[in-house]
């Protein structure tokens, strides 16, 4: 294993307030309600959770606490500032806010919160550390197991102002008062969602152990959320509620990933993400997922030891004789099989015709919106190494 880093420097550890994690961990609802006297909440989730009853355990566990619940299930996939503003306008009348949902209903209502607390308009909050005060009491309830939105301080959202490019709030202001992971709740996840979110996290994951801003806490959360991910996302995808285990790992994993790159930054992954998902209406998880690999493989040169690290994680074993170098290219291999047993493509020519002028283009969008991501990836990159990457994607495995 490589050396985890530096322990002769302090680093800064960025979490919620509290963390429950486990089956009825909903159940920290009601403290977390009663503890403030909380006589309302706004609950931010998705019509499609609103609609199929996945919102009524967090539901019934702030009523339990003689809470009166607005639900607000006007959050979409890929959340636009709009709706941001629009689940703001309520948050004054409550007390508490309640984000349950994935990524995009906990981003939602961690921005909502935020944008309540403030005359500032929406678009000025955006960026970093220009949240301005704290936000009302908020906890965040994942139904998903990816985003690790839970335990982050960061929401994405698409601004349709600029053509839906999407824009990034950081802030501490953002953490969660509670963030309450319950495995229960992802028993419905259909096998795409599992999927992709599953693959959100391993991304996360893989980025946090290699990006430069790595530290030796984030190291040994990320490499332990990689090992989860390789050992259980395929049976949480194919078996569902039949592997109640796979699932409550996929969710510890998630949330460890989380914590991980909340605290050490990520890579180009997350940079090339943002033209490929725009261009093709990709979701994030989805849009990580396939990328991933051909961003491993560009990065194996710059960091052999780390990605050999990875290689293990995933379940690789090494051969008599075999090279370092050899060992860390299998991370790649690992990752590709990965994909390939979730149904998940290992091309982006599965989503669209390509050729390299939309890459010259990419490459433009991924460094205009994203380009600390990409200074903080192992191995340098210029715009021509974007196209080169995205050139590979096409031509998948």
């Amino acid at each position: 294993m490589s050396d985890i880093g530096s322990l002769d420097t302090s680093h800064a550890i960025r979490s919620p307030a509290h963390v429950e994690y486990g089956s009825g961990a909903i159940d920290a609802l009601e403290p977390f309600a009663a503890d403030r006297d909380a006589d309302s909440a706004l609950l931010v989730t998705d019509e499609h959770l609103s609609t199929t009853g996945v919102v009524d355990g967090p539901r019934a566990r702030l009523e339990a606490a003689g809470v009166d619940v607005t639900v607000y299930d006007g959050v979409a996939p890929e959340p636009k500032l709009s709706m941001v503003e629009a689940s703001a306008e309520l948050v004054a009348d409550h007390d508490v806010v309640v984000g349950v949902g994935g990524g995009s209903s906990m981003d939602t209502a961690k921005f909502a919160a935020a944008l309540a607390a403030t005359d500032r308009p929406v678009r000025e909050l955006l960026g970093m550390d220009n949240v301005p005060n704290p936000t009302k009491p908020l906890a965040l309830v994942p139904t998903t197991a990816g985003t690790g939105s839970e335990v982050t301080h960061i929401g994405v959202f698409a601004d349709e102002r600029a053509g839906g490019v999407k824009k990034v709030v950081f802030s501490p202001h953002l953490f969660a008062d509670l963030a309450a992971v319950d495995p229960d709740l992802t028993a419905t996840l259909p096998p795409g969602v599992a999927a992709a979110t599953g693959l959100d996290a391993l991304t996360h994951a893989v980025e946090s152990y290699v990006t430069l801003l790595r530290t030796p806490y984030t190291d040994t959360l990320a490499l332990r959320a990689v090992e989860l991910v390789a050992e259980n996302l395929r049976p949480a995808v194919t078996q569902g509620t039949a592997n109640d285990a796979a699932r409550a790992n996929m969710s510890l994993a998630a949330t460890l990933a989380g914590q991980a790159f909340v605290n050490s930054g990520l890579g180009a992954v997350h940079a090339l993400t943002y033209p490929l998902g725009m261009e093709c209406d990709l979701g994030h998880g989805l849009a990580n997922g396939v990328l991933l690999p051909h961003v491993m493989r560009y990065n194996v040169p710059a960091e052999v030891d780390r990605f050999a690290d990875l290689a293990a994680a995933l379940g690789a074993e090494r051969r008599p004789g075999e090279s370092e170098r050899a060992f860390a290219e299998r991370s790649v291999e690992a990752t590709f099989d990965l994909l390939e047993d979730v149904d998940v493509p290992t091309s982006i020519a599965a989503f669209d015709d390509f050729d390299r002028g939309a890459f010259a283009d990419f490459a433009d969008v991924a460094f205009e919106h994203s380009e600390h991501n990409i200074e903080r990836n192992p191995r340098a990159m210029d715009r021509e190494d974007v196209i080169d990457v995205f050139e590979a994607a096409v031509a998948g495995r």
